[in-house]
């Protein structure tokens, strides 16, 4: 009867309709309490209702009946027999775009009766998120016992889905409808942009001294190397203290460290869309990203990410590929920017430079604020490697005098793997 209710309560709703979500209720008890079988006998019910319509001129409208009362007796029935399921889901917190994710959902008997047709499933997926399979069954489940359900995610597109958790399904006894128990189980899947692994990339980088570099260190993983002690002076660290010599000597004494050099990579990343490029070039564009950022992750590098899309993002890696998963966070949530970030992003980036080896950016288009950032990185003394993406002509053979590299999108798409 409740199911029944909220329906009514639904559909005769006139402001329901308007803001769609009597639609929307109706397609999830379509797609949620029917069986696939019962979805089929529906669509012979209303078949054979619309033959009844017309009793001389067509045959087997006599069913209708025989249809109907079928799914009212199943729908009822569930109801009625409203077993006690668990249910749990488990799959990877990451995968790439374009690819498939397996997931499994166990689906315990918590009553004291045996239950059957038993399944467990994930419905309302966001969007360019689907599951392959329909339900798969289990034709008895013993009380205490669990089975495991496997499924296949397809996941169309980059981005941070929100999964909301699996349902516990019972489609005993006629296997038309099904009794539905949702388990809440929030999961975030990140979702990267997909990459090509790149063999070579031709940065000049150096080695640059970091101020402050034992801040820079832990902050980035790093360990500093213990060659001594000295006096201690006003300013200087507690943690820093060395107490077996302060014991020795009767006054504080303070570790010495040898602040390394290290290779500083930047990676600025252009998101701002041009109107003609379209969405396919951010795509583009963040998978090169990805793959540069890869390339160094594997390599004793420090990485800095500038992005804006639309908020400023400013990441710093160390030498890890612990840190490339962070990275590619980033690049699977980042949006297109409406309004040109440049500024933002060259705002931030400009305060980095006296600590930067080299800066890799990766524009979707050339135009004379690109180019004046990359003079004034030129001019502050610092390598540069610069990639831009466009399929405009004009514009790639002033990037190209400019001494940048140029790809289009059938480049992009026939592989890019040196760089």
């Amino acid at each position: 009867m409740k199911l029944f209710s909220a329906t009514w309560r639904k559909v005769s709703d006139p402001a329901a309709w308007r803001r769609g979500r009597a639609t929307l209720y109706l397609s999830n008890l379509w797609r949620e309490r029917f069986t696939r079988t019962g979805r089929y006998l529906v669509i012979g019910a209303i078949a054979t209702g619309i033959a009844g319509s017309f009793p001389d001129r067509m045959v087997g409208s006599y069913a209708f009946s025989f249809f109907t009362a079928l799914v009212l007796g199943a729908l009822t029935l569930s109801a009625v027999f409203r077993p006690r399921l668990g249910a749990s889901r488990h799959l990877p917190a990451r995968c790439v775009a374009g690819s498939t994710v397996n997931m499994r959902i166990r689906v315990t008997n918590q009553g004291r009766s045996p239950v059957h047709d038993v399944s467990g499933y994930e419905f309302r997926l966001p969007t360019r998120v689907s599951i392959e399979e329909d339900p798969h069954y289990k034709a008895r489940l013993d009380p205490g016992e669990s089975f495991n359900f496997d499924y296949t995610l397809a996941v169309q597109r980059r981005g941070s889905y929100h999964l909301p958790g699996p349902t516990a399904l019972c489609a005993f006894p006629f296997g038309l409808t099904q009794t539905t128990q949702f388990h809440p189980q929030g999961t975030q899947l990140i979702v990267y942009p997909p990459f090509q692994t790149l063999a070579d990339l031709d940065v000049p980088a150096g080695l640059r001294y970091q101020p402050g570099g034992m801040a820079l260190a832990s902050h980035v993983g790093e360990s500093m190397e213990f060659v001594g002690t000295r006096e201690y002076q006003v300013g200087d660290r507690v943690r820093d203290l060395h107490q077996r010599s302060w014991a020795r000597v009767g006054a504080p004494v303070i570790k010495q460290f040898e602040e390394e050099f290290m290779t500083r990579i930047a990676l600025l990343v252009d998101t701002f869309v041009p109107r003609r490029a379209g969405a396919a070039a951010l795509e583009a564009n963040l998978s090169l990203s990805a793959a540069v950022a890869d390339y160094f992750a594997r390599r004793e590098f420090v990485i800095d990410l500038f992005a804006a899309g639309p908020q400023l993002y400013h990441f710093q890696a160390g030498r890890s590929l612990g840190y490339l998963d962070n990275i590619l966070d980033i690049l699977a949530c980042i949006e297109k920017s409406n309004d040109d970030p440049l500024a933002v992003v060259g705002a931030a980036f400009a305060e980095q430079l006296r600590e930067t080896s080299a800066v890799v950016l990766l524009l979707l288009s050339w135009d004379d604020e690109r180019a004046a950032l990359v003079d004034m990185i030129q001019h502050a003394e610092v390598a540069t490697k610069t990639v831009v993406l466009t399929d405009n002509k004009k514009q790639a053979a002033a990037a190209k005098a400019a001494g940048c590299t140029h790809l289009t999108m059938a480049d992009f798409k026939a592989g890019v793997t040196s760089l």
